[in-house]
């Protein structure tokens, strides 16, 4: 891969496939010790899904639509 004078990059074919990504997707950029970072912006129900997993481990998967509405309200 290279950079163009713009500082733009492209993203090869198999790897945008791979991820989901289309022209007008969101993409968070990650600068580490080792480089940088890219990858998709996960969507609102992923990162409530993330939320839900962080804070109530696998119970989720026993939990009916009802018990979880009342954690979330």
């Amino acid at each position: 891969m290279k950079m163009n004078q713009s500082g733009q990059i492209t993203i090869p074919k198999e790897l945008r496939d791979r991820f989901g990504l289309n022209p007008d997707s969101d993409l968070i950029v990650t600068v580490s010790k080792d480089g940088i970072l890219i990858k998709p912006r996960p969507t609102h129900r992923q990162q409530v899904n993330q939320w839900f997993k962080d804070e109530h481990g696998n119970e989720l998967a026993t939990l009916t639509t009802a018990q979880i509405m009342k954690l979330i309200h």
